[in-house]
């Protein structure tokens, strides 16, 4: 057997590569949430841009959505919700801001990470709700804000 001496360097020897290995992995849990809400953002990105094309197509004037959610009517809510009707009870919350009739940015959180797209914004990595002045559009249950 193993003399007690030897198991408490064993012991010692797991606690410290235990002490150094956790901060790491949990940093990379973090990247990945981060990188999943980012991926969340450009999904909404696309879906708006689409919804604005397809409106455009349909004889809109696609630069009054321009700015804030104030300008955003029914169309767009809907358009932009129809692409993610698969999604339900959805605790994500998104924003976005629409410049020239295109959505050039947006945000993603699930209450705890932000990502935002195009990725290197200031709110990628923000804890508090982004500084977009922006529209918002949660999604579960087909609701818009």
């Amino acid at each position: 057997g193993f003399t007690l001496v030897e198991l408490i360097v064993v012991i010692a020897i797991i606690g410290v590569l235990a002490a150094i290995l956790v901060p790491s992995l949990l940093g990379y849990v973090k990247k990945s949430k981060v990188s999943a809400m980012n991926a969340n953002a450009k999904d909404v990105f696309d879906a708006i841009n689409t919804s604005l094309i397809e409106l455009d197509s349909q004889g809109e004037t696609i630069s009054k959505y321009d700015g804030d959610e104030s300008k955003w009517d029914d169309d767009l809510k809907n358009a932009i919700v129809n692409y993610f009707k698969d999604i339900n009870n959805s605790k994500y919350t998104f924003k976005s801001f629409i410049d020239g009739g295109a959505c050039v940015a947006t945000a993603a959180s699930d209450g705890t990470y932000w990502g935002s797209y195009p990725t290197g914004n200031d709110v990628a990595h923000a804890k508090n709700e982004p500084s977009l002045t922006a529209a918002g559009v949660t999604l579960g249950g087909g609701s818009t804000t």
